[in-house]
């Protein structure tokens, strides 16, 4: 038995798919939590990861296709886990990320850069002047106006995995016209 990953209990069936759900969460849901917060570094998003594990689980399995609860609960986990800092990567590409911004030294520069600045900018609001309107809405709601993800998916009246596949997309879009632009963010400061 390995103590950082707790013990492995014996999983007992109980008859409807949702005492069995609740079950497997009350079981595993603080060792999920624990794996989710140190493979994502904050807690806010695991439990946000653990919740739509549960949710997917519910929606796509009946217990008696379920041979191994527990493996399956992680796997589902580490692939959401997996989704989201893949999303985050991207996103950090795109749009650059606020993390370690007050490390950076702030160069104002010359009246050059600060056109530059401004063209780029201007082009960057066309760009997501084209987007098609539902993905310029999620967008704007998640990266002009901060807008948690869940709130977002709760205002448009659809789920957050749309809002999720939504940010994606319209950030592809993005990166895709301004590199047709000549303009690759990473490289811009």
């Amino acid at each position: 038995m390995d103590k950082r990953m707790g013990e492995i209990r014996q999983f007992r069936r109980i008859g409807s798919a949702e005492a069995f759900f609740e079950q497997l969460c009350r079981t595993h849901g603080a060792q999920l939590l624990a794996y989710l917060t140190q493979m994502l570094g904050r807690a806010d998003l695991a439990r946000e990861v653990a919740q739509d594990t549960y949710e997917q689980l519910h929606r796509m399995y009946r217990p008696d296709q379920v041979l191994f609860p527990r493996a399956m609960l992680f796997k589902v986990a580490t692939n959401f886990a997996l989704m989201h800092l893949r999303r985050r990567r991207l996103e950090s590409a795109v749009i650059g990320a606020p993390e370690g911004m007050e490390q950076v030294a702030d160069h104002a520069g010359g009246p050059d850069r600060q056109v530059l600045s401004e063209q780029i900018a201007q082009r960057l609001v066309a760009v997501i002047q084209d987007l098609s309107p539902p993905l310029r809405a999620v967008f704007v709601l998640a990266h002009v106006q901060g807008t948690p993800r869940k709130e977002i998916a709760a205002r448009l009246g659809i789920s957050e995995r749309r809002v999720d596949k939504r940010i994606t997309r319209a950030l592809k879009q993005c990166r895709m016209r301004l590199s047709s632009q000549g303009i690759d963010l990473a490289e811009v400061d």
